[in-house]
């Protein structure tokens, strides 16, 4: 018994004293020893520390060179974390911004640097936040993680006392740099200059075919916003939306402006140069007008729906309008078979696909609200926006087609009741008079219905169509303006000429984007405006692939010479935040700047200047880069004067 009990107090004891040794050789944070170096732990011989205390002393003699202390103890302790050891320590040492301390635990495998990164609090010290822990990363793989302290050491002091090239030397070296920037500029614009002479042709109809395409991209975009106002108008009344109102009616004119030019670039008229950049650069800015006053209603209309706040009862309501939107097919496809038993299969070939493309964008709709729900499950408002407004789009066009085939049905029978002798493509036949009113009915139909399809399609119907769209619209408002006149008539019959045109292009796979058509003709000539046969074929949906940016070497030196104003001027700001008091860094971020500015002005496309909205209804679909309506870091710095020198890392390094 007292054998057993002798063993049971032998091994109490040495557990005792197993832990008081564990303990003792975890440090908490501790008063610096005289010099530069603190070996709690012993591992330096004294020839070493001797050596490196030498070394440490001269490096803070030097001037614009950091301070560095350093301390080895066996682990960290109270607290364990490396870092916030190390700030601890710092701080209670009165450590200036340019004094850092490295923090090693040659037990505990562990280190950390304490340095001051300024970030609104206290001076900043000499080295970035980057560059020190690029050191840190250096010191523990290559040095300590072979438990060469002496050496570690060295390194860090070595990399302290890393002296940058004098200013002079990169300012020698970037005007170099400048000079062939500026001799291969030079050689550039002449060949450039060279080669224009020969493809300035080419040029002017890539100018025409650039405003094209920003025409079709500010249409959807003002069409989609249509879309948008109309969903808003329901919930909250006209009253509340007439100020979008306003603004889209100012957005259809501008554009019927622009399409106006438009025509002229693509009529049968030969235009000079300098109409053909006129008018060019007038519908750019219009485009750049229309975008510009739909974005500046954009958040204003996104805060009125907050679609967000209630998102449940939105999902409930878009969820009964996909119910009542699952007959628009089958009506679609019963009102086209009534069709056909009256009219020939390419009479209706502008809705017969209406069917297919409703059940098409109603399955997008599903797949949509599949991902509403989840995101409204898991309270993900940034997604829950972009989904409803994509919902609200797709249901949207699939009325929009099913409407279309009974807007086209009754833009067929208006034809099938007028006099004999009269076609839609042809000028009244002599013999067969038409009262404007009966021509005004069949414009009106025929129009109605080409909006529709138009509309259903927003991004997929190129630049010709729409411009046909747009002229069947202008005619049409000039003939109910001119009442019982001739002229009535007259503008009335270009109106369904245009109209029954743009159904043909919107239904065709194959549809004539560079036809040409004549301009309006004097009141006083009695037949409609008609356009001339096509010369080549190409896609009237737009499905813009290439960018046709030419540029003229007209202005360029005033472009470069403003953008290396500007890159001066960049490269100054960012200079101040990372080169600090370093003048030759100051003046290599300057004259980069300025190199790569004025090369930017020179040679720079920038964008179209139009066409860069999405409008008020979600991402658009005929181009991705427009906008769109509808673990931790270890470079982010926290420390401050409030007694804390952290970084805001989890710690360290482990080694």
């Amino acid at each position: 018994m007292r054998r057993s009990t002798v063993v049971g107090l032998a091994a109490v004891l040495s557990g005792c004293l197993i832990g008081g040794a564990a303990a003792a050789h975890a440090e908490t944070p501790l008063d610096l020893d005289d010099g530069h170096i603190t070996d709690v732990s012993g591992v330096l011989s004294d020839a070493d520390e001797a050596r490196l205390e030498q070394r440490l002393g001269e490096l803070a003699a030097a001037d614009d060179r950091p301070e560095l202390f350093v301390v080895l103890v066996p682990d960290f302790s109270d607290p364990g974390n490396a870092l916030t050891w190390a700030d601890e320590t710092a701080l209670r040492n009165n450590l200036a911004p340019d004094q850092y301390l490295l923090a090693i635990a040659t037990d505990g495998r562990s280190l950390a640097i304490s340095a001051e990164y300024g970030d609104g609090g206290p001076e900043a010290g000499p080295l970035s936040e980057a560059r020190v822990l690029d050191i840190e990363d250096e010191l523990g793989a290559s040095h300590l993680a072979d438990e060469d302290w002496a050496g570690g050491i060295d390194y860090v002091a070595d990399e302290f006392d890393t002296v940058p090239w004098p200013w002079w030397v990169w300012l020698l070296g970037l005007a170099g740099l400048a000079l062939i920037i500026f001799l291969v500029t030079q050689l550039v614009l002449f060949l450039r200059r060279r080669a224009a002479l020969a493809a300035e042709l080419r040029t002017l109809e890539g100018q025409k075919k650039r405003a094209a395409r920003q025409l079709v991209q500010t249409d959807e975009a003002v069409r989609t916003s249509e879309q948008e106002l109309g969903f808003v108008t329901a919930e909250f009344g006209e009253e509340t939306t007439a100020e979008f109102a306003a603004v889209l009616t100012d957005c259809r004119s501008r554009l019927q402006e622009a399409f106006q030019l438009l025509e002229k670039l693509q009529d049968a008229e030969e235009d000079s140069t300098s109409e053909t950049r006129s008018w060019t650069d007038t519908i750019i800015r219009l485009c750049r007008e229309v975008d510009s006053a739909l974005e500046g209603r954009k958040r204003e209309l996104a805060s009125l729906r907050a679609l967000a706040d209630g998102a449940a009862e939105t999902l409930a309501r878009l969820r009964s309008e996909r119910e009542a939107a699952a007959a628009f097919a089958g009506e679609a496809t019963d009102r086209l078979a009534s069709l056909a038993t009256a009219f020939t299969a390419a009479e209706l070939a502008g809705v017969a696909d209406n069917p297919d493309e409703i059940s098409a964008r109603l399955n997008a709709a599903d797949v949509q609200l599949d991902a509403l729900r989840k995101a409204v499950e898991s309270r993900r408002p940034k997604a829950i926006t972009p989904a409803v407004h994509e919902i609200e789009r797709l249901l949207a066009e699939a009325k929009d087609l099913r409407d279309a085939v009974g807007a086209e049905a009754d833009a067929l029978a208006a034809r099938a009741g007028a006099p004999t002798g009269t076609s839609a493509m042809d000028a009244p036949a002599e013999g067969a008079v038409e009262s404007p009113a009966s021509m005004l009915d069949r414009a009106k139909a025929a129009v109605r219905a080409a909006e529709l399809s138009v509309q259903a399609r927003p991004g997929q119907v190129g630049s010709f169509p729409l411009s046909r769209l747009y002229f069947a619209q202008r005619q049409l408002s000039e003939a109910l303006a001119a009442g019982g006149t001739d002229d009535a008539e007259i503008r009335a019959a270009s109106a369904l000429a245009a109209a029954e045109q743009v159904q043909s292009l919107v239904a065709s796979p194959v549809a004539a984007e560079s036809r040409r058509f004549a301009r309006s003709s004097p009141s006083t000539e009695r037949t409609a405006v008609m356009y001339d046969p096509p010369s080549s074929d190409t896609s009237g949906r737009s499905e813009w692939k290439r960018t046709y940016a030419y540029e003229e070497d007209e202005g360029r030196g005033g472009k470069a010479v403003w953008g290396g104003v500007g890159g001066g001027a960049v490269g100054l700001v960012s200079s101040l935040s990372i080169a600090g008091d370093e003048p030759g860094l100051v003046v290599m971020f300057v004259i980069g700047g300025v190199v790569l500015g004025a090369l930017s002005g020179a040679f720079g496309r920038g964008g179209d200047g139009g066409g860069s909205s999405s409008g008020w209804g979600g991402s658009s679909r005929s181009s991705s880069s427009r906008s769109s309506w509808g673990g931790s870091s270890r470079s982010s710095s926290s420390r401050s004067s409030g007694g804390s020198r952290s970084s805001g890392r989890s710690g360290g390094r482990r080694f």
